[in-house]
């Protein structure tokens, strides 16, 4: 979710307070601090149709007038307002019965992830209103931290290319320095990989200085249209970044139909500018910025989120609400990283001179062999059973196995007819020889940096 970064109130509001929630699961949402609840039923005292009325009306008021998609607020309103005064929903007089069957009317008019609606705990009383923020509590940073502020995994795959896992996209008051270090970490790659297949949003701040990183200088990432002002604010990539940026380093992105919000807006950009090759599937359409509300019912309080801000490239005025961000290379989300392996050590090959190659095509003979495994019965494998002078290739049971002299034995696995890995070893493989007649007649260790060592069938 692509959350608002300070608290907003509009007029109408005067009930409500903001509240800061994550991703949408089903229509409504998770908390982010673990500090915001949903009631479930039963749970609480039965409501009147008052206070029955009350919850539509706080509903529509936001729905009225600050909800970014102003035509399908409308038909929102009217179908709460047509179904109320026809006597609708009345026998729900448990409070979070109600409420998540207002969620179920709301989403059959249109399905937004970014809005919904839910019964919480009341508000505390000592809570200051007007200070409110729950992310301004050590419990939140404590989480975030904990998480690495997204930031799961950066390191160097083979062939010198880079692999991050990012999967929020967390302030950078707190996560900045994390997004720096993992930034500058894979700086001397040859080709950056962003994994965002289980990224489900977070903070505009954050793709702000990541696209620093990968851009040369200051560009105009999207528009946000806000209805509840009637103006346009613009968002750009972060003119200064700690560090190197690696503005040509060849730019992958995985996408999955879950990511949503900040992780499509990353996307969206990176795609739109040109920078970034899309690998995966088409993404989830999330393509608003949110604002989270809670009105005060006594002994609790119906939360509310809705998209306040429209998100749009500022080159074409399309966004990708409700339709997602399609990939350049479309496969399934767990394909997607050895699909974008495989494309950029390819791309690297055709960019490299025949004689700077042989570390790309090691990396690549070795994917290839996970991607199209190569399986050889028991009769195909004995034929390379035999003594090649030091090195002994023998059955243990049903495991080809390597040994060097009285070196502890290894087992070997086909990755072409002829080409064997050994054991676990990235640095080292056997190739078989074989005469006109095509028997196997030598043997040869092979090192990843190009040394070889032959050895000649006994």
């Amino acid at each position: 979710m692509r959350t608002a970064s300070t608290m907003q109130r509009y007029p109408g509001l005067a009930a409500a307070v903001m509240v800061f929630l994550t991703m949408a699961v089903g229509g409504w949402l998770a908390p982010a601090s673990g500090q915001v609840r949903m009631m479930p039923p039963g749970s609480l005292p039965e409501i009147n149709e008052d206070t029955q009325a009350a919850i539509i009306d706080s509903m529509i008021t936001v729905l009225d007038s600050t909800y970014v998609m102003a035509d399908e607020g409308a038909q929102m309103v009217e179908h709460l307002r047509r179904g109320w005064a026809e006597g609708q929903w009345r026998e729900l007089t448990d409070p979070a019965e109600f409420v998540a069957q207002l969620n179920r009317e709301i989403h059959g008019v249109y399905d937004d992830g970014h809005l919904g609606v839910g019964v919480m705990p009341p508000r505390d009383p000592n809570e200051v209103e007007e200070e409110f923020d729950p992310r301004d509590n050590d419990e939140f940073f404590e989480g975030q931290r904990r998480r690495n502020y997204g930031f799961q995994k950066a390191e160097i795959l083979a062939g010198n290319v880079g692999y991050l896992r990012l999967d929020q996209f967390a302030d950078t008051g707190r996560g900045g320095a994390t997004g720096a270090a993992a930034m500058n970490f894979l700086a001397n790659t040859d080709v950056l990989i962003i994994d965002l297949r289980g990224n489900g949003g977070g903070s505009a701040s954050m793709i702000q200085l990541l696209a620093g990183y990968l851009l040369a200088e200051s560009e105009h990432l999207i528009n946000w249209y806000v209805r509840a002002r009637d103006e346009t604010v613009q968002s750009w990539s972060q003119g200064y970044v700690p560090g190197n940026r690696s503005t040509d380093t060849p730019l992958y992105i995985l996408t999955s139909g879950r990511i949503f919000s900040a992780a499509e807006e990353f996307t969206f950009d990176m795609k739109n500018l040109e920078r970034a090759t899309i690998v995966g599937e088409t993404t989830g359409g999330g393509g608003n910025t949110v604002a989270s509300y809670a009105f005060d019912f006594g002994n609790f309080q119906v939360g509310m989120r809705a998209s306040w801000g429209a998100a749009t490239d500022p080159r074409t005025g399309e966004g990708w609400e409700g339709v997602g961000i399609e990939p350049h290379i479309a496969v399934a989300a767990d394909l997607a990283l050895d699909a974008a392996h495989r494309h950029a050590l390819d791309l690297l090959i055709e960019q490299t001179p025949d004689e700077d190659r042989f570390d790309l095509e090691w990396a690549k003979q070795d994917l290839m062999a996970k991607l199209e495994p190569v399986t050889l019965d028991r009769q195909g494998l004995e034929a390379f059973v035999g003594d090649y002078g030091p090195r002994h290739i023998y059955f243990e049971g049903d495991q080809l196995t390597y040994r060097r002299d009285s070196r502890p034995p290894m087992p070997i696995t086909p990755m072409t007819t002829d080409i064997f890995r050994v054991g676990d070893l990235p640095y080292f493989r056997l190739r078989f020889e074989r005469g006109d007649n095509g028997d196997v007649t030598g043997l040869v260790g092979m090192y990843d940096n190009g040394r070889e060592e032959a050895n000649p069938r006994d």
